[in-house]
C-alpha cells in the first residue's frame, strides 16, 4: 500500500509539472491522509452514496441533496477531501428548518468539473437515478 502512496505522490508531482498553467494540480492525492483518515474517508463516501437524496448540475459543477440531518458528515467529509482535492471548490448549503434539505456543491473551471463527473461518477449515477424517481 505504502508503494501505490508513493507512485500517486510521484504522479501527483508530473501532473503538476505537466499543467504548469494551473495554480492547484487536478488530481486526488490520498497520499495525504494517514490511516485513519483515509479509513473514515472510505466509510463517509459510502454513506453518502447511500444517502443521497439527488441532485442538479450547473455550469460550473454539481450539487448534491441530502437530509438535513447530514450536514455534519458532509462537513467532516468536506474537511477531508479538502485535503486531498483542493483544486475544488465546496459549498455546504442547509436549507431553512425544519424540512429542508442540506446540499453539497462542489464546483470549479470546466477541468474541475470534468473531473468531478469522471471521480464522483459513482455517486453522480445514483444522485440522478434518485432525481428521476422523484
Amino acid at each position: 500500500m505504502n508503494q501505490i502512496l508513493k507512485l500517486l505522490s510521484v504522479f501527483v508531482a508530473v501532473v503538476s509539472i505537466a499543467r504548469a498553467d494551473i495554480t492547484t494540480p487536478i488530481a486526488c492525492n490520498l497520499a495525504v491522509f494517514t490511516k485513519a483518515e483515509r479509513a473514515r474517508h472510505i466509510e463517509l463516501i459510502a454513506m453518502l452514496k447511500e444517502r443521497v437524496a439527488g441532485m442538479r448540475e450547473s455550469t460550473d459543477g454539481y450539487s448534491f441533496r441530502f437530509e438535513a440531518e447530514l450536514v455534519r458528515a458532509l462537513a467532516e467529509w468536506t474537511t477531508l477531501e479538502t485535503k486531498c482535492c483542493p483544486f475544488l471548490d465546496f459549498e455546504i448549503e442547509l436549507e431553512p428548518q425544519p424540512g429542508g434539505a442540506a446540499w453539497l456543491h462542489l464546483r470549479g473551471n470546466p477541468e474541475v468539473k470534468e473531473f468531478i463527473s469522471t471521480d464522483f461518477e459513482p455517486l453522480l449515477k445514483i444522485a440522478r437515478a434518485k432525481s428521476e424517481a422523484r
